[in-house]
């Protein structure tokens, strides 16, 4: 949260990470940004807000704020009203993170090596409490090295062959054997589930473990120091810019260099965390949500990490070679190296209590006008993103930057676009809603800003006659627009088919209001809703999730398809009427493999009309004419079924297709291939 106050130098804060083209943008006019293409809006907006500067956008991290800010400065730039909320457009919520430690002293671990007095290791030197285990406990037991932790049978491979770790501390490696090796038994340099962190706890629990330790990698911690130094230096460039600014600013801006000391102490405070957490780095300690969060089977003991350095102390008291050679021996091997390290009694303990962080909604509007001005329409798509990794990854174990460009990059920069249009339009308009845009936080962590919003509104709920919602608009295939909620009013499928006239997307209709995006946050307080989408894809929630994927030519016929729709909600005269429908709806993913086939809905049943050669289909033995009953499970009646059927399965997957051909039954099996980009 910023006060009115440093609400004077948001601007300042906007562009304090020099040094690539994405953040230039930030850097720039007011009167800059207006002259700006609509198209070319939206690039910029989402090559910033998709940067690796701003981290993946996760709320846990400060980066937020810069989206945050930059995002205001863009509302401004449009010229809608900043004064709603708390008067500057922010609208702060408490989101629950995880886990934080309740004391120092309580987090720590207990050793006893040979021949020396007890040791302690306490939080913050060399041990970390992860989220991924048991809040507050406390275990102990013999202390046991169980290599990377992993029972596999293919390939056949078991660190806890001929070791009892049955109410021992076990300490297990991080990844898997043969992390560098392309020719690795495992997947080569790809990870498998065994690198899993939760696949590791949960098999230690099943071998009887009382808590687990985890050992950094080699390579895990030379990107994590150069990920902090990395910080550092940004973090120094924002220092010098605030520096700089200070120095230039008129005596008579009181507020202003209030602000921007409040800055530079920040910053300041900032660089020295950061340059304790490259200590810690240095040392292998992960942080507290690194691992990811408790499953309902790693909740049962406590689960730490321990310094590199401390475990190859302990490894050497054991009379064994170093940490390194250890490592080393089983990365060639393949054979597990698993050990009793000592039979004194180590203790572990754990105790964490529930973490906050503030976050805040950004809020403009387009004023109303006329007898229509008691009434609001909502046009939404959230900011946040999931970071680094970690909680909402779909890459286990992977800590990199998630960068969001279309998970949902693309639905705030839409938005935006979408104002754009708006405020041109309506200017001319005598008798109109308030339209107000808002920009969400928390919604990867279950929709939080956007029900934090219903539940204070800045104008009534009640008078709130529609809402629209942007989220992963920036991939669209096929020319397949996916509009959620034409159901949930009886004006909207017109309305949208209306709107769709002259762009010509293949429409796929839903008509509940209902799903895992903001709009369901309204729809359940008795807003009509319409949520436009482009499809589920394999980048979903990954790294992997960029910029350079953006369709930005329909990204912006989808912005200019909904700006007819939402000019239309503003300025018609009848109200929307809300209807309720059916919330169970399946999220539509993206078509990513393929059978091979072209088909057609002939006499009753589904028919191959034409085959691709050396297709999967062709590769089955599928023939034109023969007509599909089934696939696996499912029954084919019509086109749709079989198309759905492929939607829902990825390359790879196995398929089995009951068919009639020439009057006679027959049963083919094959995989599915890749679909082409």
């Amino acid at each position: 949260m910023i006060n009115t106050a440093a609400r004077a130098c948001v601007f300042v804060l906007s562009f304090v990470l020099p040094g690539s083209a994405a953040i230039v943008l930030a850097q720039e006019s007011l009167a800059t940004l207006a002259d700006r293409s609509t198209v070319e809006l939206i690039r910029q907006d989402i090559e910033y807000l998709a940067s690796d500067d701003l981290r993946g956008r996760s709320v846990t991290d400060d980066t937020i704020d810069l989206a945050r800010d930059y995002i205001h400065r863009r509302m401004e730039s449009l010229g809608l009203d900043m004064s709603l909320a708390q008067g500057d457009g922010l609208q702060p919520l408490q989101i629950e993170v995880g886990s934080a430690i309740k004391t120092i002293e309580s987090n720590f671990i207990e050793l006893k090596l040979p021949g020396q007095a007890i040791r302690k290791v306490v939080y913050g030197d060399g041990f970390s409490p992860l989220s991924i285990g048991r809040d507050s406990a406390s275990a102990k037991g013999r202390l046991v090295f169980a290599g990377y932790g992993i029972t596999s049978e293919e390939p056949a491979y078991d660190d806890y062959a001929g070791i009892d770790v049955e109410n021992a501390i076990v300490l297990i490696l991080r990844k898997e054997p043969g992390a560098n090796d392309p020719e690795s038994p495992f997947d080569g340099q790809r990870n498998t589930r065994n690198a899993y962190f939760a696949v590791k706890v949960q098999n230690a629990i099943e071998h009887g473990a009382a808590a687990v330790l985890i050992v950094n990698d080699p390579d895990s911690v030379q990107e994590a120091v150069k990920d902090e130094q990395r910080r550092i230096g940004l973090e120094e460039q924002r220092l010098a810019e605030l520096e700089a600014l200070l120095t230039k600013l008129p005596a008579e801006a009181k507020r202003n260099i209030a602000a921007t000391n409040e800055s530079i102490q920040r910053t300041r405070d900032s660089i020295e965390a950061i340059r304790r957490d490259v200590e810690n780095a240095k040392r292998g300690v992960l942080d507290l949500p690194d691992a990811g969060t408790q499953t309902r089977q790693s909740e049962v003991i406590p689960v730490g990490s321990i310094a590199r350095d401390l475990v190859d102390e302990l490894i050497r008291s054991a009379g064994k070679d170093s940490l390194e050679a250890i490592e080393s021996k089983i990365n060639a091997t393949y054979q597990p190296q698993s050990f009793v390290i000592s039979n004194d009694g180590t203790t572990v303990s754990v105790d964490m209590k529930p973490a906050k962080v503030s976050s805040d909604n950004v809020i403009g509007q387009i004023r109303g006008k006329g007898s229509l001005s008691d009434q609001t329409v909502v046009i939404g798509g959230h900011y946040d993103h999931v970071g680094m990794g970690g909680f909402g990854s779909l890459a286990p174990g992977t800590i990199a930057v998630h960068n969001g460009a279309d998970d949902n990059a693309s639905g705030t920069a839409a938005m935006l676009a979408c104002a754009k249009r708006l405020v041109e339009r309506l200017s001319r308009v005598d008798n109109h809603r308030n339209v107000v845009f808002i920009a969400f936080t928390g919604e990867e962590r279950g929709l939080l800003g956007s029900q934090y919003y219903v539940e204070h509104p800045v104008y009534p709920i009640e008078q709130t006659v529609a809402m629209i919602n942007f989220d992963m608009v920036g991939r669209i295939r096929d020319n397949e627009l996916t509009v959620y909620g034409t159901g949930s009013a009886s004006e909207f499928e017109g309305l949208v088919d209306e709107a769709n006239q002259d762009f010509s997307f293949d429409l796929y209709k839903v008509a509940s209001g209902y799903g895992p995006s903001d709009h369901q946050s309204f729809y359940r307080a008795g807003v009509p809703v319409l949520f436009f989408f482009t499809g589920l894809h394999n980048d979903y929630h990954r790294p992997s999730d960029d910029f350079d994927k953006i369709d930005f030519g329909d990204l912006g016929r989808i912005t200019d398809m909904v700006s007819n729709v939402a000019f239309r909600l503003a300025a018609m005269p009848r109200r929307p009427v809300y209807a309720e429908t059916d919330p169970r709806i399946q999220i539509r993913r993206q078509m990513t493999a393929y059978l091979g086939v072209r088909i057609s809905q002939r006499s009753g049943s589904v028919e191959i009309v034409e085959i691709t050669s050396e297709g999967p289909a062709a590769k089955a033995g599928l023939q034109v004419g023969d007509q599909i009953q089934t696939v696996g499970r499912r029954e084919i009646r019509t086109t749709s079924d079989l198309l759905s059927w492929v939607r829902n399965h990825s390359p790879g997957d196995e398929f089995t297709i009951r068919l009639v051909r020439d009057g006679n039954s027959m049963t083919l099996s094959g995989k599915l291939e890749k679909r082409s980009e």
